[in-house]
């Protein structure tokens, strides 16, 4: 039975790519979680015995069955998968942009501090597109399971729009000191650092590995 199933995991590795590989590695822990309950069980314990225990008919507890189901349920796409990564990628981008336009502001260097704020306010916005297209993506369980992180997203992205367009107002106005656009751009920051942290809070829960670092 191990090998067969060794097997099969390298097929599937073949056929369908490392997108797919995690999806399988829930189906064959599943596998195994309901032919050897007792033994899977322990591991997960650490071979101690406090909580619920297996059935003396040798079936898994509800609560273990319960938790695998979820976990299985709001896995990730490939394509999720992928758009998570643009996402994520595309909000480090906009974070980067804000350092620097600090950077630009603190040191007085005013050709280069207008020139930057209009690349910054699309990168943001690149940014809030992608989390949308992710978020539209979520199959009806995933929406009903996830419903608080993802509300939790949501307004670290309606604060991160508040943020953009206050910094788009002050680029219309004839007049601005740099240490007026530095504190305002440190505010869009701190709110793109919010919304970074909650789509990564996400990724978490839908399997997704964690390609940023946010500092």
């Amino acid at each position: 039975m191990l090998i067969l199933n060794l097997n099969l995991f390298r097929g599937a590795y073949h056929q369908f790519g490392a997108l797919n590989v995690n999806r399988l590695i829930w189906l064959i822990c599943g596998i195994f979680l309901l032919m050897n309950p007792h033994t899977l069980l322990a591991q997960r314990r650490g071979g101690r015995s406090a909580g619920p225990s297996p059935s003396s008919n040798g079936v898994p507890s509800t609560d273990d069955l319960k938790d695998f189901k979820r976990a299985v349920a709001v896995q990730a796409t490939p394509d999720q998968v992928i758009r998570f990564q643009r996402l994520t990628k595309s909000t480090q981008i906009a974070r980067e942009g804000t350092e620097h336009l600090v950077h630009l502001a603190d040191n007085g260097s005013e050709p280069d501090l207008f020139r930057s704020i209009s690349p910054l306010i699309s990168a943001v916005e690149e940014a809030r597109t992608g989390d949308e297209n992710f978020l539209q993506s979520f199959s009806a369980v995933q929406k009903s399971e996830l419903k608080v992180l993802t509300k939790k997203l949501r307004k670290a992205d309606s604060d991160v729009t508040s943020r953009s367009n206050a910094l788009a107002r002050d680029l219309e106005r004839s007049r601005m000191t740099g240490s007026r656009i530095s504190a305002v751009t440190r505010k869009l920051d701190q709110a793109l650092r919010d919304f970074q942290a909650k789509q990564l809070a996400l990724g978490i829960q839908m399997g997704i590995p964690n390609e940023q670092n946010p500092q």
